[in-house]
């Protein structure tokens, strides 16, 4: 019996082996397909994603491939094999069956509904399971990969893959325990710490760093906004060396949260895939432009001094309802002011720019325990996007955030993991039986 071996049992890992595994036996194929776990059971990590609840994917992340991933052309190029068919094992059911909740052809959609998950769209595109727990997600899974006749094996770390030394030979797996085990053909499926800890021969592997998290900046501005939220637009901006200011990430508007060392936050952690120290984020509290905010905040002073009599508008009466008092006092802060300052016209000025465009300094990444991805890890250059095969090295696939590939919060970088696994698990099928992968 020839042996397929899937390393790394979570999204990318169960998709690639039920994908591999419903080939197998659909076809009849004498061919095991076995999972290789280190923890003590598989799809741990799903369970953590979402809250608990699973963004499984994003309606748009198929289509906005190309501009949405780091490597987008060449995600674009891999999930464009997943067509219907290839997405169903049996190659049944070209059409995605609706389940009420949600209708789309996209395979990766299609995979999971034929196998009786149903979804419920939320605000973004963002796609959970109705059920509105991730558990169900992991169930769906490990059902088809028992009906396919995969094998788990968990608690078996792998801390090596090397290629067959002769053309008949067999790939050597060389166990974290000192064991070593055999396979005709392997997929790479583990996330981007667990990399750090496996070599792979013959492929270049590209240092992992995290992203996709929160971004350390001064404290001297954020230290006593500690767990206050903002909602606002956010960019980033970055000068060069001749002082040019060039926007790196285009302002998006959604929920800051500020931490004591730095910035936090869905809008945050999709800038940090950009974000280099010297880059400063700009939050733009009024959803307005410095002129516009100009404007706004002098017809604010005009209707105060109105309401109030006088021109005896301090800079107090101005912030106070416009934002929440922490953040009005760091705005003041910024601006060399003070709460009984008068509402001068320079002042003013001074209030709608800080409004308008707050900017941080990027020191670095926050907390990496938060980052949710490992940018780096096997170097796209080095693999097929006809079928995830390194180049060089038959027999070896790679799916998942093993690879060099990220995408933005909402459900992307699963999308990624269960598509690019859908492809990886076909095509080691086809090549463990000698076919074209």
């Amino acid at each position: 019996m020839r042996r397929i071996v899937i390393i790394g049992g979570g999204a990318a890992g169960l998709a690639a082996a039920v994908s591999a595994g419903e080939f197998c036996k659909n076809s009849a194929l004498d061919v095991e397909v076995a999972v290789f776990e280190r923890d003590d059971r598989v799809g741990r990590s799903i369970l953590a994603t979402g809250n608990g609840r699973c963004n499984v994917s994003n309606v748009r992340a198929g289509a906005d491939a190309a501009s949405s991933f780091h490597n987008g052309e060449f995600v674009a190029r891999v999930l464009g094999l997943l067509g219907a068919r290839a997405a169903t094992a049996d190659g049944a059911g070209d059409q995605c069956r609706s389940d009420g909740l949600l209708r789309s052809a996209d395979p990766v959609f299609c995979f999971f509904s034929d196998r009786g998950l149903a979804f419920r769209e939320e605000s973004g595109g963002r796609l959970y399971p109705a059920a509105n727990k991730a558990t169900s997600v992991l169930d769906v899974l490990r059902a088809a990969a028992r009906r396919a006749g995969v094998v788990e094996c968990c608690g078996r770390c792998v801390k090596a893959v090397e290629p067959p030394r002769t053309p008949s030979g067999r790939f050597t797996l060389r166990m974290a325990d000192g064991a070593f085990e055999r396979a005709d053909a392997v997929v790479v499926a583990v996330g981007g710490r667990a990399l750090e800890s496996l070599s792979v021969e013959g492929v270049r592997v590209l240092s992992p760093r995290p992203v996709l998290g929160p971004l350390r900046t001064d404290p001297a501005w954020t230290r006593e906004l500690d767990n206050i939220r903002l909602r606002c637009k956010a960019s980033l901006v970055r000068t060069d060396r001749s002082g040019k200011r060039r926007v790196i990430a285009p302002s998006v508007a959604g929920e800051v949260l500020f931490r004591k060392y730095g910035l936090s936050g869905i809008v945050v952690y999709d800038l940090s895939r950009f974000a280099r120290a010297g880059d400063a984020v700009e939050l733009n509290m009024l959803g307005c432009d410095a002129s516009e905010a100009r404007f706004e905040l002098r017809r604010r002073r005009e209707r105060l001094s109105h309401v109030f009599g006088g021109d005896g508008i301090t800079c107090d009466d101005m912030m106070r309802g416009l934002v929440l008092p922490q953040i009005g006092r760091v705005v003041l802060k910024r601006c060399g002011l003070s709460g009984k300052s008068a509402c001068s016209d320079a002042v003013l000025d001074a209030l709608s720019a800080t409004l308008s465009a707050f900017s941080f300094e990027v020191q670095g990444m926050g907390d990496a325990d938060l980052c949710q991805v490992r940018r780096g890890g096997i170097d796209v250059a080095s693999v097929s996007d006809r079928d995830l095969q390194a180049l060089g090295v038959p027999g070896m696939f790679f799916a998942g955030e093993a690879l060099d590939v990220d995408g933005p919060c909402g459900g992307y970088n699963l999308h990624w993991a269960w598509g690019s696994g859908l492809v990886a698990g076909r095509a080691v099928a086809r090549f463990s039986i000698g076919g074209r992968s």
